[in-house]
């Protein structure tokens, strides 16, 4: 891994060039990065909170109205999610020695991955609510996904302030 690194750092060496020497690109990306896990994650979270309350409330049109709201916010969360992808993508190649080494880096990757599952079964959970919203094991997985998803949040979070620390 770290000849590799090496090897990116001397093919990013422009970029790195770019990233250490302009406090504004620097920022930017930054910027996009919290940005974008703040609007994806808080956005998240909130939903998530909803799901988990409506838990306490068995009525099935309040629970198919908020499995019609997941499935509208989703694209906003993915979208929140890419440009953290992207910017995180611009932070590595500004110092691939130091990430690509780091296994708190890689637990960070490996957080995403497990978001972007999470998302994927929480919208189809979601899917399964919004036109059967009495099917008490389409929620029950809904749910799951909830607490799942603010779990994984929290750890992704964790983990890129744990990376920013290294």
């Amino acid at each position: 891994m770290a000849a590799l690194a090496q090897y990116l750092a001397h093919l990013f060496a422009p970029w790195v060039n770019l990233y250490s020497n302009s406090l504004t690109v620097e920022t930017v990306v930054v910027f996009l990065h919290v940005g974008g896990l703040v609007v994806a994650g808080g956005l998240a979270w909130m939903l998530d909170r909803a799901v988990l309350r409506s838990a306490r409330d068995p009525s099935h049109p309040a629970r198919a109205e908020l499995a019609r709201e997941l499935g509208g916010s989703h694209g906003t969360v993915l979208v929140g999610l890419g440009v953290v992808v992207l910017s995180g993508v611009a932070l590595t190649a500004a110092d691939p020695k130091t990430f690509l080494v780091s296994w708190i880096f890689w637990t960070k990757m490996a957080l995403i991955v497990l978001l972007l599952f999470n998302g994927w079964l929480l919208k189809r959970a979601g899917a399964h609510v919004a036109t059967e919203p009495e099917a008490e094991l389409s929620f029950r997985r809904l749910h799951r996904a909830a607490i799942r998803s603010t779990g994984l949040w929290a750890l992704t979070i964790l983990a890129g302030v744990a990376l920013s620390q290294s």
